[in-house]
């Protein structure tokens, strides 16, 4: 991720905010990912945005962390969703201050990094997630840069923020080197998946 992919979520935090918490796409997706969790279970928001998704966890009884690099998107989180707790962090430096969850629910943040970058955040997630927790992982399918998600224009500017597309085969294998095994394909709307993202729900062994 560069200064660029940082400048468009910050800038577009509000406006996201104000589409995605009245849009519940994911609703079922997220149903079907809190059901393998246990009762009240600790999830962490993995590039969390303005908080839209935190909430909807909360919703079915999570208790949930949220991290962004967006110091913007974290304001807008903090605001909007006061029940979550959110935090400022480039998920590319993790420690272990935020200690162990349940369940780690990356939906549309892996789609930044390079190849090398997602190998050491996948060992990241592997560290943090309790034994026999779940990580779900919503991703762009196929090779190389999406283009047209790659470059948008928010007031005038183009913003180059790469969005780097993986296979199910490669992202299992990266996996499988840090102890997490991928259980099944979870719930996604057609509509979703006919824009080529796909949901894959990996256990920690």
């Amino acid at each position: 991720m560069e200064d660029e992919t940082m400048l468009f979520y910050d800038l577009t935090a509000e406006k996201t905010a104000d589409e995605w918490y009245e849009n519940d796409v994911l609703l079922s997706t997220i149903k079907d990912f809190v059901s393998l969790l246990p009762e009240a279970p600790r999830i962490l928001d993995f590039g969390c945005g303005p908080g839209h998704e935190s909430r909807r966890l909360a919703s079915f009884g999570a208790r949930v962390t949220g991290i962004d690099y967006s110091s913007e998107c974290v304001r807008v989180a903090k605001e909007r969703c006061p029940e979550c707790k959110f935090e400022i962090m480039d998920f590319r430096n993790l420690d272990d201050t935020l200690g162990q969850f349940d369940g780690i629910f990356a939906s549309g943040s892996l789609i930044h990094l390079n190849p090398d970058e997602l190998q050491d955040v996948v060992r990241n997630i592997s560290d943090i997630l309790r034994k026999d927790g779940f990580c779900l992982m919503i991703i762009q399918d196929g090779k190389g840069i999406n283009k047209k998600y790659s470059n948008l224009e928010v007031e005038g500017k183009i913003f180059r923020r790469p969005v780097y597309c993986y296979t199910k085969k490669y992202l299992s294998g990266i996996a499988e080197k840090y102890k997490l095994k991928l259980v099944k394909e979870g719930c996604l709307e057609k509509s979703l998946f006919k824009q080529n993202w796909r949901n894959y729900i990996f256990k920690k062994i």
